[in-house]
This record gives C-alpha cells, sequence and structure tokens, in this order.
C-alpha cells in the first residue's frame, strides 16, 4: 500500500468514526482501524516520531477498550492532518522533479480508436519519451523490460503523469484498466476523461467524478473545442512548441474522420459487449 492510499484510508476510518459512533464499527471495522493505525505508525514514525507517538498512544486506548470519544478521534485526526499536509508538500516537491508525460488509460479491445488517437498525440509533437501506451507499437513496453505490472507501476512512480481516461463498456469490465484508475486517483495525478462512442456520461462511476469536464469523442457539437482544449493543455503540459493552426485543423478533422468511420462500421458493433439488461 503506497503512502497516499495509506492516509486517505486512515482518514475514511476515522470519519466512520466520527461521523456513524462505535455501534457501526462492528468485527471488521476495529480489525481495519487496527491494521491501518498500525500499518501507519510503522511508516511514518521515522519522519514523524512525535506524532506517531501520540497516535500510538491513543489508538491503544481505544483499541484495548473497544470505545472512544469524539474528542480522542478528533486528536488522532489533527495529528494525520499534520503528517498529511507536510507529505503532500514533500510529494509536490517531488512531483517538479519527475518528468511530465502523458499515460493513456484504455481497454485493449478499444485499440482502434486508441491508435487513431496515439497518432493525433504524435501529430501533437509527442513521441516515447513523452507518451505512454500500452496497445501501441512505439509508445508501450519495451521488449525486455520484464515484468508488465511492475514496468505499469514505475511509470506512476517515476513520471508527472498526464493521465487520459479512455472510457467505454470495455474499460470498466477490465481489471486492469480499473487499476490504473485507482493508482491516478490515489496519486493525485492529473487526468482527462475522454468517452468512447457508445458510452454515455451517466456510465461514469468509480475513482473518476462524473462531474470534472469531459467529452465524448462522437458529440460533433462541442468535440472540436473541447479537444482543441485538450490539446493546448497538453502542449503547456509539456511544454511543446505549438502546433501550426491549419495543421492542427487538418490533423483533427482527419482523427474525427476516423473515429465515426470505426464508430458506424458492422465490426465496432459486433465488438461492443453484449448488455446483460433484460428489457422489462
Amino acid at each position: 500500500m503506497q503512502d497516499g492510499e495509506l492516509l486517505y484510508r486512515f482518514k475514511r476510518i476515522l470519519n466512520l468514526m466520527q461521523g456513524l459512533g462505535k455501534l457501526c464499527m462492528g468485527t471488521d471495522g476495529w480489525k481495519e482501524f487496527q491494521d491501518i493505525s498500525q500499518l501507519f505508525i510503522q511508516r511514518f514514525n521515522d519522519s514523524f516520531p512525535s506524532e506517531c507517538r501520540v497516535i500510538n498512544t491513543y489508538t491503544e486506548k481505544i483499541l484495548s477498550h473497544k470505545k472512544y470519544s469524539s474528542d480522542e478521534v478528533d486528536f488522532i485526526r489533527y495529528m494525520l492532518d499534520i503528517v498529511s499536509e507536510e507529505y503532500e508538500d514533500k510529494e509536490k516537491i517531488t512531483q517538479n522533479q519527475k518528468p511530465n508525460k502523458l499515460f493513456v488509460s484504455h481497454s485493449q479491445k478499444d485499440i482502434r480508436i486508441v491508435e487513431k488517437f496515439v497518432d493525433l498525440l504524435n501529430r501533437i509533437g509527442l513521441n516515447r519519451g513523452t507518451l505512454f501506451c500500452s496497445s501501441v507499437p512505439g509508445f508501450n513496453i519495451r521488449q525486455g523490460s520484464g515484468d508488465i505490472f511492475d514496468y505499469l507501476r514505475a511509470e506512476f512512480d517515476n513520471n508527472n503523469l498526464f493521465v487520459v481516461f479512455m472510457l467505454s463498456k470495455n474499460y470498466y469490465e477490465s481489471a486492469a484498466c480499473l487499476n490504473e484508475m485507482g493508482a491516478a486517483w490515489v496519486l493525485q495525478q492529473q487526468y482527462q476523461t475522454i468517452l468512447l462512442p457508445e458510452f454515455e456520461f451517466e456510465d461514469i462511476k468509480g475513482a473518476i467524478n462524473p462531474r470534472d469536464i469531459s467529452f465524448k469523442l462522437n458529440d460533433k457539437y462541442n468535440r472540436t473545442s473541447a479537444i482543441g482544449e485538450f490539446k493546448d493543455n497538453v502542449i503547456n503540459f509539456l511544454q511543446l512548441d505549438f502546433m501550426d493552426s491549419s495543421v492542427w485543423d487538418y490533423s483533427r478533422e482527419r482523427f474525427f474522420n476516423e473515429i465515426d468511420t470505426i464508430s458506424a462500421s458492422p465490426i465496432f458493433t459486433l465488438e461492443k459487449p453484449k448488455s446483460t439488461s433484460r428489457s422489462i
């Protein structure tokens, strides 16, 4: 468990204790409180000995009696907030020292659309050093790089990522995709959500906030301005040279025409996952 996730889970269990009281804790709740608090102390004791000593004193007292007061939980939360704020400050410094990179999170089953999207990014000026997409040759994992999951973990650890979520029903059926989504959320990476054809805003779930700015590739009314803003954000993030407007216009319209052709093809229809809902 990474530090960011550990801090989040500790805050979550404390919020539960504050908001709902000890009666709802149950055996599983008490065990989670014990496991998370002990792991937190082990992980942060060297850097925050005073705060961890106080947290340890209060958690041991609570666990020994299996009861607590709101003041005790508030004080643990106060110590946790001190650690969390300093940790976040250090993370910001670390992030500034890492190279910037675009990470395309997608389902392998959507490769026909993803390939066209990566081609558009390449035209903007992205290359292997600034773009990672596991399904597209030239931007994927190099041969001989070892375990794929270790490689992906290193991408998240060693780069300041801008994650592009290519959401579809296929995406949500992939455990690997959902793991990438969770990792990006825990690490608080900057991200852009793009909805593939046949996927709607109300289908968004999980760590992605459906109220965040996103756009649909088959929304012909809004997609031109939306992808233009996305292009500018990517260029600023990676500090690339701006494209000539006529080149961009041509590349953008070529991309949209390719997407419309793919989404209208019978093969695309066959590739879509079957619905599990029943009509009444």
